[in-house]
């Protein structure tokens, strides 16, 4: 179970992770008459905002054994998006023109709905549920056969950047090592930033993952302006039960689609029993569900996957 205390990481899916081993789905494939496509495949592309007879497009990769096929669509709205269908007919991913015009967009200075929020302080994340500012080390233990571990340390000396609305954006740095079995798996920086209305944005992450001791890939990593031009919303600071929110909205990496389902939950982890926790359903890209419990001047304390439990063991504050 590879796991953030914050969103999920496409390390989590397998079905993905080898779709996109050599990148997103920006890659061009084959393109096939609309007569020699499978009929559920016509039929989702029609569904779907489609045309008959319209371009479709054979990759290269398969998901699940399955041929994946690409559609070029116009939504409603005007907006653009590609259609990523697997021969049965069942429709993956919907893929934005935000992705690839994200860099161009945002340097070009066009408009966009987030470019309104201001980051006076961005690097003073002081969310009473999330106060990464003060935090110095979290060691979080169990998942899979309650073998893994992993060591969260927040790295001031980190300093990187993102433009967001035509403002340079400094973010805080907190860096994830995971291991199992003493063997360290993926090493991951993750990137936040605190709004002056207090709601916690999450710009990115680089990522490294470890096989015997050697770094074999990226996978899921992502920057905002570079794979997206939408941030994600992590932590809001209205904590009321309310509508679904997006903490990851990178289209053909992931998508994560969260809420809040209680202020009052409790979490019994080896450093404790930490009550009134604001516990948050996580609806990941591949359809999985997870629960992660925030407790009130600690942060992430637990994390509920179907496969096990990652617990805090020790919260070391600065």
């Amino acid at each position: 179970m590879k796991t953030n205390a914050f969103p999920r990481r496409l390390g989590a899916f397998p079905s993905l992770a080898l779709l996109l081993a050599s990148g997103t789905f920006l890659h061009a494939g084959e393109k096939v008459p609309w007569k020699d496509l499978p009929e559920a495949v016509c039929a989702t592309v029609l569904a779907n905002g489609g045309k008959q007879n319209q371009s479709v497009d054979l990759e290269k990769r398969k998901v699940g054994g399955l041929a994946l096929y690409e559609a070029g669509i116009t939504g409603k709205d005007g907006r653009r998006a590609d259609l990523m269908i697997t021969a049965d007919g069942k429709l993956i991913q919907t893929k934005h023109d935000d992705a690839s015009d994200a860099a161009e967009e945002i340097a070009g200075g066009k408009k966009r709905a987030f470019t309104t929020t201001t980051f006076t302080h961005p690097r003073q994340i002081n969310h009473p549920y999330l106060p990464l500012s003060t935090l110095k080390q979290d060691i979080l233990v169990g998942g899979k056969g309650g073998k893994e571990r992993v060591v969260r340390t927040v790295q001031p000396g980190i300093h990187k950047s993102f433009l967001i609305g035509g403002k340079r954006v400094e973010a805080l740095t907190v860096v994830d090592k995971e291991s199992v079995d003493g063997k360290v798996t993926e090493i991951t920086r993750d990137y936040f930033a605190q709004d002056d209305a207090g709601n916690v944005y999450y710009l990115g992450e680089d990522v490294d993952s470890y096989k015997d001791g050697k770094i074999v890939g990226h996978d899921g990593a992502w920057l905002l302006g570079k794979e997206t031009a939408k941030p994600g919303l992590l932590l809001p600071a209205n904590l009321s039960r309310q509508k679904d929110f997006l903490s990851e909205d990178v289209p053909g990496i992931t998508i994560e689609r969260d809420r809040i389902v209680s202020t009052h939950a409790t979490a019994s982890v080896p450093a404790g029993v930490f009550r009134n926790c604001i516990k948050i359903e996580e609806h990941a890209s591949d359809g999985a569900t997870e629960y992660k419990y925030f407790a009130r001047g600690v942060g992430c304390v637990k994390e509920e996957e179907s496969d096990g439990s990652l617990e805090l063991q020790s919260h070391t504050a600065r």
